[in-house]
């Protein structure tokens, strides 16, 4: 990779990883699953100019020379369920109940769970260091989250079904094959926020306390961590290969970890250090395996 463009990953995964801590702001002074809903609508939204602009089909995927193939509505329909609906009401619902730290470790562990799936849904030999970056994961995400303060039990588990509900996703856009990512993202985010917003409206009947912190934290969360992030991304998977860019996501539950405590003041014990290490050398092990995948979408 061209080092400025290092540069610009390793700032686009301190936007994601520093997301967590505005979601703990945001969630704060609102309703979770409504702001989410928002989040994404807007994102999507913002995204549409953009997706407008380009060619209905490009002709070729200047990283693998390869022509795409029209989105079908399904697909759009499938990935926002799951990459957006499932993903981020659960982790929204999951930060509600642990620290921003905690929230960006168990999300994370999402390259590790793409190696399990991918054994039984395409196929794939599950390799010796998928299974030895898959125990070493799981252990870290036990010494964050046993006993720990970090937050209960089923924020944990939430947590930890939406870095599934990511995983699958990142399996289905793996079958889709070469598709047109962007008009993707912007699709399934509009598709997943909107079950979100009206699930929020319909059951949580709450407005947001609209504080300064909160909306800055929310305007964060729009434009940089989602819109801005997205363009950004999905440029660099034009130029490079998601297998180079996806290595690059260990940095975000660090970046989480350090933003949580360097702006919430949360507690960095041996128990986050320790499990921390363990997660991101399971999710590095697991990156061996995923080499072998496309999976191209993130979270934060």
């Amino acid at each position: 990779m061209h080092p400025r463009d290092v540069a610009i990953t390793v700032v686009m995964t301190a936007v994601w990883g520093v997301a967590f801590v505005g979601l703990k702001v945001v969630i704060a002074h609102g309703p979770p699953l409504t702001l989410a809903g928002a989040r994404f609508v807007l994102g999507g939204l913002l995204l549409v100019p953009l997706v407008r602009r380009r060619a209905p089909a490009d002709p070729a995927d200047p990283g693998a020379g390869r022509r795409r193939r029209p989105l079908r509505r399904r697909e759009i329909v499938l990935v926002g369920l799951l990459q957006t609906t499932a993903l981020y009401g659960l982790a929204f619902l999951g930060v509600e109940r642990t620290t921003a730290g905690a929230s960006a470790l168990l999300l994370n562990t999402n390259p590790v769970l793409v190696a399990l799936l991918a054994w039984p849904m395409l196929g794939q030999r599950l390799r010796a260091t998928s299974v030895a970056g898959s125990v070493l994961a799981v252990a870290g995400v036990a010494v964050v989250s046993v006993r720990s303060g970090l937050g209960s039990p089923l924020g944990a588990a939430l947590l930890l079904g939406a870095a599934t509900a990511w995983a699958s996703a990142s399996i289905a856009i793996k079958r889709m094959g070469s598709v047109d990512l962007l008009r993707l993202s912007c699709g399934q985010m509009l598709v997943g926020g909107l079950p979100l917003l009206a699930g929020g409206v319909l059951a949580e009947h709450r407005l947001p306390h609209a504080t300064p912190a909160a909306v800055g934290w929310f305007v964060y969360l729009v434009i940089l961590a989602t819109s801005f992030n997205f363009v950004v991304w999905f440029r660099l998977l034009e130029r490079y290969s998601a297998t180079a860019m996806t290595s690059w996501l260990f940095l975000i539950p660090v970046f989480g970890v350090v933003a949580g405590a360097a702006i919430l003041h949360e507690p960095i014990g041996w128990r986050v250090a320790v499990g921390g290490l363990l997660v991101v050398a399971g999710v590095l092990l697991s990156q061996r395996q995923s080499r072998h995948e496309e999976v191209v979408l993130s979270a934060g």
